[in-house]
């Protein structure tokens, strides 16, 4: 994952680019919830897959990510959320990503 381009926060009307294999995510940054863009490359089939998607991600105080998805037009009540932990591997952000976007799938 990495910050975007503009690096400006999702308050402003400002488009950024996004390739097809990648998806926009919003950070909600420590301590007053401040929140800026990030995009991380999921590839096309899963970005496709996303493209009805709000997705958004947090750091917690135990330096692990909170990662939530949810549909567009749905309350957060509904969000699919999952812990990732910085690393490679099976719980890494990433991957929690992608697994996250192909269950809102269904």
């Amino acid at each position: 994952m990495r910050i975007a381009k503009d690096g400006k926060p999702f308050d402003v009307d400002y488009e950024t680019e996004i390739f097809p294999d990648e998806v926009e995510i919003i950070q909600f940054l420590r301590p007053d919830g401040k929140r800026r863009r990030m995009i991380a490359t999921v590839g096309i089939e899963i970005a496709k897959k996303a493209k009805n998607l709000i997705i958004s991600a947090e750091e917690l105080i135990t330096s692990e990510i909170a990662i939530y998805v949810r549909k567009i037009g749905e309350p957060e009540v509904n969000e699919t959320m999952e812990i990732a932990v910085n690393g490679p591997g099976n719980k890494s952000p990433n991957e929690v990503l992608k697994r996250l976007i192909k269950k809102e799938e269904n």
